[in-house]
C-alpha cells in the first residue's frame, strides 16, 4: 500500500537565508494573488477561466516586463506552484458553486471532506507564510549518519541548517519552507511511503471510547480493565499570560518597536498551547491505536458543539484532531476503528440490563438503574455500550443468556494502571 506522508523539521536560516526567504515569500503571495484576480477577471468579462497553463505562460511573460525584476531573483518553481495551488482552490470552490452544491470537497490524498469557499487574496500580515519546492527545483537534503543537524539546499536560498530528529524513509518529492507566526521556521516533507508500517502488537482485543470533558476519555477493554484520560486544560493553564499580553498588545501603538515585540510574545504563547495539544493529541492516538486491534468510537457534532457555553473547554479538548489521528494510524496499522452513529443513545442505556432511563442532565456522572439496581458510571456506562453497538462486544451468548460485563459499575475498582496492564505511551 502506498501512501504520502509529511515529515516536519524545524529550520534555523540566517540573516541573510531569513532575508532571502522574505522575498521569496512576497514573490508567492503576488503569484497567488495575481492568478485570483486574473481568473476572477477572465470569468466576469467572458464568463470562462484560463488553465493552468495558459496562466503559467502568462505569468512567464509578466515577470520579463519593465518592473517586474524583483520576481526574477527568486526561484521560478515556488511560483509556479503558487499559481497551481490557485488555480485548485478557485477551481473547486467555482464547481461546486455551478453544480449549486454545499462548498464541500475530498482530498485526494487523505481523503477527508472539507468545506472551500471563494479563494482570499493573501497578505503581508498573514502568521502563516509558506513556498512549496518540487523535485524540479533540485533542492538536496545533505545528512551524515548519528549528526543531529542536516542542511537542506534550496536555489537562491542556501544551504538551510535544520534539526534532524528522524530520518526519511525515501526521497522526498516535495519540500515547503514555512514562516510561523512567532517567527520560527519549518521544513516539511512530502514523502511517498511503500509498503506495509511496522505496527506494535495490539494488548487488547478491543475498546470502547466515550469522550467527555470532565474527563478526556473513559477506555474500557474487552480484557474486563478500564482508564479515564483526565482533561489536559492546556488553555486554562495558560490563561493568565494570554490576558497579560492580550492587555499589552491592546495599550500598544501599532507600528512601534513594543507592539511588534509584544505579538511576537503572544504568538509564541498560543505556538506553545499549539504544540502541548498537538503532542497529548498524538501520543493518545498512538497509544489507543497501538494497543488495541480494534477501536469503537462515538461519531461527534464537533462544529455543532461548538456553538454551546461549552465552546472554549471542547475546543481545548481537542477531540477532531485525537479522532483523526486514530483513523489515520488505524489505517496505517491495519486496525478496524469503528464508528457509532451520533444518535446512539449511550448514555441512556444501562449497560448492565439494557434498559433506556431517558436523557439525563451532564451534571449527573453516577445513576443507578431502576430495573436492575446496578449504580452505574456515566462515562464508562457510554464507553460500554459505544464497544457493544460497535459489535464489538456480545451481551447475548449462543443460548440467548445474557454475558453483559460489569465494566460500568461505579463501585467496581477497575482501573487499567491498578490491574497491572502495561501502558507504552506516559501522558503530561
Amino acid at each position: 500500500m502506498s501512501m504520502y506522508r509529511r515529515y516536519n523539521y524545524r529550520a534555523y536560516p540566517t540573516q541573510g537565508q531569513r532575508e532571502a526567504l522574505s522575498r521569496l515569500y512576497g514573490a508567492c503571495r503576488y503569484a497567488y494573488n495575481w492568478t485570483l484576480d486574473q481568473r476572477e477577471f477572465m470569468r466576469r468579462r467572458h464568463g470562462r477561466m484560463q488553465s493552468y497553463t495558459q496562466l503559467s505562460g502568462m505569468f512567464t511573460q509578466w515577470k520579463n516586463t519593465p518592473g517586474m525584476d524583483w520576481l526574477l531573483a527568486v526561484s521560478s518553481t515556488p511560483l509556479q506552484q503558487s499559481i497551481r495551488h490557485a488555480d485548485v482552490a478557485y477551481r473547486n470552490f467555482f464547481r461546486l458553486y455551478k453544480a449549486g452544491r454545499t462548498h464541500i470537497v475530498t482530498s485526494h490524498r487523505t481523503g477527508k471532506k472539507r468545506r472551500t469557499g471563494l479563494p482570499r487574496f493573501k497578505s503581508r500580515r498573514d502568521g502563516e507564510q509558506s513556498a512549496e519546492f518540487t523535485k524540479s527545483a533540485r533542492f538536496k537534503v545533505g545528512h551524515a549518519d548519528g549528526c543531529k543537524w542536516a542542511f537542506l539546499t534550496l536555489p537562491k536560498i542556501g544551504r538551510v541548517k535544520l534539526r534532524w530528529t528522524r530520518d526519511l524513509p525515501s526521497t522526498p518529492n516535495t519540500v515547503t519552507i514555512m514562516r510561523h507566526a512567532d517567527g520560527s521556521y519549518e521544513a516539511s516533507f512530502t514523502v511517498q511511503v511503500d509498503g506495509e508500517i511496522d505496527a506494535p502488537k495490539p494488548l487488547h482485543e478491543a475498546c470502547g471510547i466515550d469522550m467527555g470533558l470532565d474527563s478526556l476519555m473513559s477506555i474500557v477493554y474487552t480484557d474486563g480493565t478500564r482508564e479515564k484520560i483526565p482533561h489536559p486544560r492546556t488553555l486554562k493553564r495558560h490563561a493568565r499570560r494570554l490576558r497579560k499580553l492580550d492587555k499589552q498588545l491592546a495599550r500598544g501603538k501599532k507600528g512601534s518597536a513594543n507592539y511588534a515585540k509584544t505579538r511576537v510574545l503572544r504568538a509564541k504563547a498560543y505556538s506553545r498551547i499549539q504544540n502541548q495539544r498537538k503532542d497529548m493529541a498524538y501520543k493518545l492516538a498512538s497509544k489507543v491505536a497501538g494497543e488495541n486491534q480494534a477501536v469503537a468510537l462515538e461519531t461527534l457534532n464537533v462544529k455543532g458543539l461548538a456553538r454551546t457555553h461549552m465552546a472554549k473547554s471542547l475546543l481545548d479538548a481537542n477531540w477532531t484532531r485525537i479522532i483523526d489521528r486514530i483513523r489515520q494510524l488505524g489505517v496505517q496499522y491495519s486496525r478496524t476503528v469503528k464508528r457509532v452513529d451520533r444518535w446512539y443513545p449511550s448514555s441512556q442505556i444501562c449497560s448492565v440490563c439494557g434498559y433506556r432511563d431517558g436523557r439525563k442532565p451532564l451534571d449527573v456522572r453516577i445513576w443507578e438503574c431502576p430495573k436492575c439496581g446496578a449504580l452505574l458510571d456515566r462515562d464508562w456506562n457510554a464507553a460500554v455500550n459505544i464497544l457493544d453497538a460497535a459489535g464489538l462486544a456480545e451481551s447475548l451468548n449462543a443460548r440467548g443468556g445474557d454475558v453483559r460485563r460489569g465494566l460500568a459499575q461505579a463501585d467496581r475498582n477497575a482501573d487499567a494502571r491498578e490491574t497491572g496492564t502495561r501502558r507504552t505511551v506516559s501522558l503530561h
